[in-house]
């Protein structure tokens, strides 16, 4: 993979490989699959780097994190641009790995 995302579907082929390791995780050492969704999400490199968050924003639809930002509101010192586009693509990414995990236990069900 690039170092920065650069279209959608390398952004879904991030969260299907997320959704894969966390469903992993959860069926070794148990846990709580939406907990691990937010942590994979929130420590993920093309969410703490700006470059890499800037990169999610300008190139994929980003649609689930400017819904995201739209249901936490603003920060009580406002947004910065770096602010924003991070946040953007953690609301991205979370979503997707969201719809990765569902789709994963789909196909498991569907076998």
């Amino acid at each position: 993979m690039s170092n920065t995302i650069q279209n959608d579907h390398q952004l879904d082929a991030l969260a299907h490989e997320l959704a894969a390791e966390i469903l992993e995780e959860v069926a070794e050492y148990g846990g709580y699959v939406e907990d691990l969704i937010s942590q994979y999400a929130d420590c993920n490199e093309h969410v703490i780097y700006y470059y890499k968050a800037h990169a999610i924003c300008q190139n994929c639809d980003v649609s689930n994190g400017e819904d995201f930002i739209q249901d936490i509101g603003a920060p009580e010192d406002g947004w910065t641009y770096d602010g924003m586009a991070c946040t953007i693509a953690y609301g991205e990414l979370q979503a997707r790995i969201s719809m990765a995990v569902e789709a994963i236990r789909e196909q498991g069900e569907a076998a």
